[in-house]
């Protein structure tokens, strides 16, 4: 692998590499990365994963090529600016009258540190929770950041960690900041990333869905009282100009919450031509009020350079508020063409109203050629199993056509048909380290008595194992379900969202007699070695919500060029879900565990065989006795 990333960073080219779990993959970029002496931004999934390269693996290989590179080798941490505390946000947060005890302590331990860190970056205040009030407060968004009109602007710790990665010759961020740099190469403080020579994207997978959110259009009620919160705070400095905007803003807010409550009746998330017609005597009275506030603000705005930079930002909150507010129809090319999905989604923080494009391919494309730079995507879920769809039809074909075929689907996602292909198996043996259970008598998916069943078929696995089990579902309400069956089970229960993810998994490490309950975030990106994580129980497959409007809007477009939709999109994104899932199970070399999938579908769907070759080589069982005389408990 690291001679096709080093062929790859030579030749400034394209390559799709798919690397197992237990590969080493991590080395085998960054070595010949650090080789080739040119400035590499590697790009990852998460924050944890950034903090892992930065912390660990890359000043080990540093210290190992140093000598031969015979220099100094600088590497960099970047992360988007909501990581970074804001000093001037920082000094707005005094005197809040609605701080509870807890905001109020976690602002002075902030405050008491801060002389002590190097960038501000969240990860240095150790002693403050990872879901901590204080933190939307303290940090700035692209929005809110008033840029070169910042009081603090010469001491910004955004800027300082952006100017110390200018010379570094690995440049170590997280998606969300990649495509950021892609789609908008400047914000409010100039230059996101550096103009580098080499891209490596890890956790590839993961890059089609967040590359869609920067190529969308997005209006929030969050956006819009966002706005309202900043500029009450700069007028109590002009308390003669803040009369008038008190009663425009809570009229706007009211609008706002009645608006978000009528969406939510409808349904959490749909599709906006559902709803326009009915909510639409609302958008337009949001609309006359706002039109209010950005007048008044713009009649402000002489007073002071913030004040400008409220209402610049207010003019831009509300052109976009008419576009996809008041827009009923989806953007069109031409009348035959649809380009975009606009959609609606709901939550406990308001609103959200999204134009998102049917497809990224060509745009991403575009972006990368800008470029002019070698590129690099690896995952160890990036190709599908084409058993039995693609290759049947095809009756001579070349290795390399055979792999081309596999990384199709992502490829094709983003564009990237004409890149170079390469795909590394695993070293786990999974037929010696692996059984694969498929629980008998399974009702089907859609039975009210489902997970019920599914904990009755698991349990007394769970309890010869003495827990040490992941139960992965793919819905909240079933893993609320599941927590409420299993409460009596004498088992230490462990669940998405009573604590920080990172948290649990390690409560979970150390806690005998415990399971975890997660949904989709807890599919991927979870690392338990050892025997500590002998089960993985994965509730149903992997299939997006049919209800769901980008989804449904992708599948029409495609049935109308007279494609399968099942089997070009829903199927492939199935399968790379499921590879996600049951890659929690064997992390290390010494692994032993037991995959269970509960659903009926993978044997009784035709489908259900290419879901299985997705899946690593392993011996499968469906009755629980052989499953016992099978796997060795320990």
């Amino acid at each position: 692998m690291a001679s096709a990333v080093s062929n790859t960073l030579h030749n400034t080219k394209i390559l799709l590499c798919e690397a197992g779990t237990g590969t080493g993959k991590t080395f085998a970029y960054l070595v010949p990365a650090l080789l080739s002496s040119q400035q590499t931004i590697v790009s990852t999934g998460t924050r944890n994963l950034q903090d892992q390269l930065f912390y660990k693996d890359l000043p080990l290989i540093v210290r190992a090529l140093e000598p031969v590179l015979q220099r100094k080798v600088n590497i960099s941490l970047l992360k988007g600016r909501s990581n970074y505390v804001c000093l001037y946000r920082l000094e707005q947060s005094a005197g809040e009258s609605w701080y509870d005890e807890q905001t109020q302590s976690d602002l002075h331990k902030l405050k008491k540190h801060l002389g002590q860190t190097r960038f501000a970056d969240r990860a240095e205040f150790t002693m403050l929770q990872e879901q901590s009030a204080i933190w939307p407060m303290v940090t700035s968004t692209t929005e809110n950041c008033l840029g070169a009109h910042c009081p603090e602007h010469e001491h910004c710790y955004v800027l300082k960690a952006r100017e110390q990665a200018l010379s570094a010759d690995i440049v170590i961020v997280n998606h969300h900041l990649l495509m950021a740099d892609l789609s908008l190469k400047k914000d409010a403080l100039g230059d996101i990333l550096p103009d580098a020579v080499n891209y490596i994207i890890d956790e590839a997978h993961q890059l089609p869905d967040i590359a869609g959110r920067f190529f969308s259009q997005h209006i929030s009620s969050k956006q819009i009282k966002g706005l309202l919160h900043d500029v009450r705070k700069e007028l109590k400095k002009q308390p003669s100009s803040g009369e008038s905007f008190k009663h425009l803003s809570e009229d706007i807010n009211r609008l706002l919450d009645d608006l978000s409550l009528v969406l939510s009746r409808y349904k959490q998330r749909g599709s906006w031509q559902e709803v326009h017609n009915g909510v639409k005597p609302m958008l337009d009275e949001v609309t006359y009020v706002f039109s209010k506030l950005v007048n008044h603000l713009v009649k402000l705005a002489p007073v002071n350079e913030i004040l400008e930079h409220f209402a610049h930002r207010a003019e831009q909150l509300l052109s976009t508020f008419n576009t996809l507010g008041l827009s009923e129809h989806s953007h069109k090319q031409n009348d035959t063409e649809q380009t975009n999905i606009h959609w609606f989604e709901c939550s406990r923080a308001g609103f959200e109203i999204h134009s998102t494009p049917l497809m990224i391919g060509e745009q991403f494309k575009a972006h990368i050629a800008q470029q002019k730079a070698a590129w690099v995507f690896t995952s160890a879920t990036l190709t599908i199993n084409t058993n039995g769809l693609i290759e049947d039809s095809l009756e001579q074909v070349s290795e390399q056509d055979r792999l081309a075929a596999r990384f199709n689907y992502f490829a094709t996602e983003l564009g990237l048909n004409q890149a170079s292909f390469a795909c590394f198996d695993s070293p786990f043996n999974y037929s010696k380290q692996a059984v694969l259970y498929l629980p008998p008598n399974m009702p089907m998916p859609d039975d009210p008595n489902y997970t019920r069943a599914l904990i009755k078929a698991v349990l007394p696995l769970i309890h010869r194992l003495k827990g040490r089990t992941f139960l992965l579902f793919t819905s909240y309400k079933a893993m609320h379900e599941a927590r409420q069956l299993l409460s009596d089970s004498g088992l230490v229960l462990l669940v998405q969202g009573d604590a920080p993810k990172q948290q649990l998994v390690s409560c979970f490490k150390q806690t005998q007699n415990a399971l975890l309950l997660g949904t989709s975030s807890f599919w991927e990106g979870v690392d338990v070695k050892g025997e500590a994580l002998s089960c993985v129980v994965l509730d149903k497959l992997p299939f997006a919500s049919p209800g769901d409007p980008v989804l449904q809007a992708r599948i029409n477009y495609l049935q109308q060029q007279g494609i399968n939709a099942f089997y070009q999109l829903q199927l492939p994104q199935a399968a790379m879900a499921l590879k996600q899932g049951a890659g929690r199970l064997i992390r290390d070399i010494n692994d032993t565990g037991i995959l269970v999938i509960a659903d009926p579908r993978l044997v009784n769907k035709s489908y259900g065989y290419y879901l299985r070759a997705s899946l690593p080589d392993m011996p499968l069982e469906t009755e629980f006795e052989q499953l016992q005389q099978r796997f060795t408990f320990s």
